[in-house]
C-alpha cells in the first residue's frame, strides 16, 4: 500500500499546505503579540488620571 506522503495529493499537501499553515500561524503568532501590546498600552493609559488644564 503506497503511504499517503507518496501519493501525489500527499506530496502537494506536505509541499504547499502545510508550508502555508506554518506561515499563517506565524502570521496569526504577529498579530496577537501586537494586538496584547496595544491592550497594555490602552489598559495603562486607563489607569493613569487624567490631568486637568
Amino acid at each position: 500500500m503506497t503511504e499517503f506522503y507518496q501519493t501525489i495529493m500527499g506530496r502537494k499537501f506536505y509541499e504547499r499546505d502545510v508550508p502555508k499553515i506554518a506561515e499563517s500561524l506565524a502570521t496569526i503568532a504577529e498579530q496577537l503579540a501586537q494586538l496584547n501590546q496595544n491592550i497594555e498600552k490602552l489598559n495603562e493609559n486607563m489607569d493613569k488620571p487624567e490631568q486637568a488644564e
